[in-house]
Parts: structure tokens; sequence; C-alpha cells
């Protein structure tokens, strides 16, 4: 059985990410499940949390919202996140990565990428993929770009097509 990280905001996104983890987990793969949100709380139990990814960036939960900066709080998540990425791929505790999310999650998501070496299979489910507002010098050479269709409308027919598909694809890829 082949262990998929999976990387998300649960305090907005938690339906859409439980269902990408449960057709992850049907069709044969296991999950383990980073909560990269700061303001909210999750509305089920993830393996690992925003506390603990602040924490791996040197900062906390607190420091981020003290900052009052979106952009300065979710550069500490995406600190943490790739650390802690790169951290369980060579304690092989995963096998891919899939992450979900829009601009920022999306930033947040090619750090995370980064942090693992060619070949470890790196999908991101995004608003903007295939955007210009993602330079070609933060994508890895390896990664899979997915579009979600309608994940800005929550969780839909339409959205649970694409993350469906991108569920197939990580665990085939790992």
């Amino acid at each position: 059985m082949k262990t998929i990280l999976v990387i998300g905001t649960y305090d907005t996104k938690s339906d859409e990410l439980e269902y990408l983890s449960a057709c992850i987990k049907k069709q044969g793969g296991a999950v383990i499940a980073m909560d990269v949100s700061v303001l909210g709380e999750p509305s089920s139990p993830v393996d690992i949390s925003k506390h603990d990814v602040a924490h791996a960036a040197g900062s906390s939960i607190a420091a981020a919202i003290a900052s009052n900066d979106e952009n300065e709080a979710m550069q500490i998540m995406a600190e943490g996140s790739s650390r802690l990425t790169r951290q369980l791929h060579l304690g092989k505790k995963i096998d891919a990565m899939i992450a979900m999310g829009g601009t920022m999650g999306t930033d947040l998501a090619l750090d995370c990428a980064r942090a693992l070496p060619m070949g470890v299979p790196k999908y991101i489910v995004s608003t903007v993929a295939f955007s210009p507002l993602i330079p070609a010098d933060r994508l890895s050479p390896d990664i899979q770009m997915i579009l979600w269709v309608g994940g800005l409308y929550g969780l839909n027919s339409i959205c649970k097509a694409s993350l469906s598909q991108a569920a197939g694809a990580v665990v085939g890829a790992a």
C-alpha cells in the first residue's frame, strides 16, 4: 500500500480534502493529512495539525495570526509544510504528495513539491493551474498540475470528478 500526503486548508476545504482522501483510500492508498490553515479548525481530525506545521517553521499559529498579514502567515505555513514533507519522505512515510488550493495554497504546495526529489509523484489540484500567476521557475520538472474545475463552489459534481481523477492519478503514479 502506498501512502499519499494530502495537503490543504482543512478549515475551509475539509469537505473537498476528505472526499479526495476517501477516493485515495478507495483506490488502495493510505493517507497522511496535513492541515496548513491558519485561522479555523478542521471539521475532523488530521494527522499533522496546523500547529505542527507552524512549529516546524520555528513559529506558531499565534505568531502567524499576530502578523496580521495573510502572506506572512502563509509563508510560515509554507516553510513548515515543506520541511515536514521532506522529513516524511526521508523517513519513508510517504510515497507521493497531493495538495489542493487556490492562489496562496498553490504557492505553498509548490514549496512542498520542491522539497521532494525528482521522481516522487507530486500533484497539485489548483484553481490557478496553467495560469500566468505561476512562474515557470516555481514548477518542479516532474510536477503534475490539475485544474480544480468548480473548486470555488464547494463539493459539487464537477469538483468531485476533478478530485476523483486526481486521486487516481496520484495513487497510480505512487
